[in-house]
């Protein structure tokens, strides 16, 4: 008789993700509380559904959620990425960032992440693909920096294990599997008078298109600025289309 190998549980692919990361980071000198609960010190595994964003921020998005296994491209600002993780980080998801060694932990407080959940890898190296797949395998939100070594055929094969394991993906540089394309065209700061005073909010223009949003567009979204992590409103930007048609296809690849 010859018997069969069981499928592998959820917390089983954590558990092996946290060991290959653990591997990686030795080597790298990094630290993660990769999978571990905050308060309890127990593996935890990811949980089943979309992930929610920011109120302001939700309208960027399909449906108004971070959907499992897909791919999004949010290029031209870090304080971005971030709102788009914040709130599925306060609210139990694990994060990794990697590759953004600009961002750390203060950063990403003040933004509203848990740290408890979070991994930074901002120096991966060589190691680029075997920690990114690492963290895919055991975390929610995989957020990848402009400049790693990554070949688009590592890109591809990566999206492909998110839709597989149900992690969202966040490229802060074009991506080929991207599903949503998200690109600040400018940052708009307020708060200053004449030689007074001081940065209250900044708000950003987005260009943004998608294979579920209709025709590309501008929107624009407003951050606090004072680092409590808020996201205070959204709009569309009158006028026309910032992206055209062409080259919304390009960046998504659906031509």
């Amino acid at each position: 008789m010859t018997a069969t190998a069981s499928p592998e549980t959820a917390e089983g692919r954590l558990i092996r993700a946290r060991a290959a990361l653990a591997g990686v980071e030795g080597r790298l000198g990094v630290v993660s509380g990769l999978g571990l609960d905050p308060e309890t010190g127990a593996t935890v595994v990811p949980r089943a559904g979309g992930l929610p964003v920011d109120e302001g921020v939700a309208g960027l998005l399909p449906g108004g959620v971070l959907r499992r296994g897909t791919v999004v491209s949010a290029e031209g600002s870090t304080s971005l990425i971030l709102a788009l993780i914040a709130r599925a980080s306060r609210e139990g998801s694990w994060a990794a960032i990697v590759g953004l060694p600009h961002i750390g932990v203060v950063a990403a407080a003040r933004r509203g992440l848990e740290l408890a959940r979070l991994a930074l890898v901002p120096h991966p190296g060589a190691e680029a693909a075997t920690v990114v797949a690492a963290c895919i395998e055991g975390m929610d939100i995989v957020v990848l920096g402009p400049r790693l070594a990554l070949t688009d055929p590592d890109l591809r094969r990566l999206a492909a294990r998110a839709r597989e394991r149900g992690a969202a993906i966040i490229s802060a540089s074009p991506h080929p599997g991207t599903h949503v394309a998200l690109r600040v065209l400018r940052s708009e700061w307020s708060g200053l008078g004449a030689g007074e005073g001081r940065l209250m909010e900044s708000t950003l223009t987005v260009a943004r298109s998608g294979r579920h949003l209709g025709a590309p567009d501008e929107v624009a979204i407003t951050l606090d600025a004072e680092g409590s992590g808020r996201v205070e409103g959204y709009g569309r930007v009158a006028g026309r289309p910032s992206v055209g048609r062409q080259e919304a296809r390009r960046i998504l690849k659906l031509a």
